[in-house]
């Protein structure tokens, strides 16, 4: 006798029908599409994500990469930051969602609006920002200040990094040029970071750079990134292309100071240009040493403030130097830097740099002595400026009355 298939017991069906309608009841509940959306918006975020770690754990930092990395950045963050900011509004909305849930689209506009700015902001400053160029000026008094030099004017300014511009910017270096010229200042003052990465990005642009000019000279220094020890190389190279930098600056009537002072003379009266070699915390160079900068200078290397001394500006790229060591250990007048670009980046007067420096952004003093902090004027890593303009400094000397 042949046997009868079982039939489906009351009330269940078979497992492919089961599971089928399981999926087509799944797919249209609200949570599935939900979660869906969300999966689908974070998904190009995430792969560029992976892959801007990819990029910056390979980029050997060579001057022929940096265009294309610094696109990639640009690229990465219109893409990612605008989505990451709606992200979490609209988590915020989704949470509060239960209890009023009114909020809950204030919320989303609120995070549309947000991420929209955002987006505005990215492109200004890439476009734009980072070629805005601005004379900040400002004037400092003191009381030891020699009568020759009252009224003397600094041209300063810091963190050109050169390879950045090797993206259709070129010209900029020669508006940065003339700007600085046409400020017609005494002196004219470079804090360091001449190149990203090495020497050979600067080279286009010797010819330009010889054009800068003062009645007292040009004086330089180098910044964290004028040591080429960002690139993998063996320490021979390294050295070969610190010494090219170093010949370069020379072509271009540059006096280089590494741990070395310069005394200007105005008739009797004189002030000292010092130089100092990076000296910042890790993983920064510290090379600094003030004491064998400071030679020869009548009262500059004690902490004893009462002490009569040469009047002195300091050139040192990295502004924790003044807190760590210039304060402490000398008398030194006025201190110039940069390295903290500003952050790039300011909104209403706040950088994210300020949670991390506590001279970061324009002057501060304590006691007689003070540091001007210059925001810059090139950019690293991403081409971009929005609120911490490019700027050049200023810089009046006057005596107190």
């Amino acid at each position: 006798m042949d046997a009868i298939p079982d039939t489906p017991q009351a009330g269940k069906l078979p497992f492919n029908l089961k599971t089928a309608l399981s999926w087509q009841s799944l797919r249209h509940s609200p949570s599935f599409i939900h979660h869906s959306s969300l999966l689908l918006f974070l998904l190009p975020s995430i792969f560029l994500l992976i892959y801007f770690f990819i990029v910056y754990s390979t980029d050997d930092m060579r001057a022929a990469h940096q265009t294309a990395v610094g696109r990639f950045v640009f690229i990465f963050l219109i893409i990612t930051v605008p989505k990451m900011i709606f992200t979490i509004f609209d988590g915020i909305a989704i949470l509060i969602d239960r209890y009023k849930p009114a909020a809950r689209r204030y919320l989303r506009i609120f995070a549309m609006a947000l991420s929209l700015c955002t987006l505005i902001i990215l492109c200004y400053g890439y476009f734009k920002g980072r070629s805005r160029f601005v004379v900040h000026q400002q004037v400092f008094y003191f009381s030891n200040l020699p009568d020759a030099f009252d009224g003397y004017r600094i041209a300063l300014f810091s963190d050109i990094h050169l390879g950045t511009f090797n993206d259709g910017h070129e010209k900029d270096v020669e508006t940065i040029v003339k700007l600085i010229n046409n400020q017609q200042c005494d002196v004219i003052l470079f804090a360091g970071d001449i190149v990203n990465y090495e020497t050979k990005e600067a080279l286009p642009y010797e010819s330009i750079l010889s054009t800068l000019k003062a009645h007292d000279g040009v004086f330089s220094i180098l910044g964290n990134n004028d040591y080429s020890n960002y690139i993998i190389q063996a320490e021979a190279e390294k050295m070969r292309d610190m010494q090219a930098l170093h010949q370069l600056q020379r072509r271009t009537h540059w006096h280089l100071l590494q741990n070395r002072n310069h005394v200007i003379h105005r008739g009797n009266d004189s002030i000292a240009i010092i130089g100092s070699e990076n000296n910042g915390r890790p993983p920064w160079p510290a090379r600094g040493d003030l004491k064998a900068a400071t030679k020869g200078l009548q009262g500059v290397y004690s902490p004893d403030s009462t002490l009569r001394h040469t009047f002195s500006v300091l050139l040192t790229h990295d502004p924790t130097h003044w807190r760590h060591n210039v304060l402490p250990e000398t008398n030194i007048d006025l201190t110039l830097s940069g390295h903290t670009h500003g952050g790039q980046f300011k909104l209403f007067g706040w950088s994210p740099v300020s949670m991390v420096y506590s001279e970061w952004s324009g002057a501060y003093s304590q006691g007689s002595q003070i540091i001007c902090v210059s925001d810059g004027i090139g950019t690293i890593f991403f081409p971009f400026r929005f609120g911490a303009w490019p700027e050049v400094n200023v810089i009046t000397l006057r005596k107190n009355p």
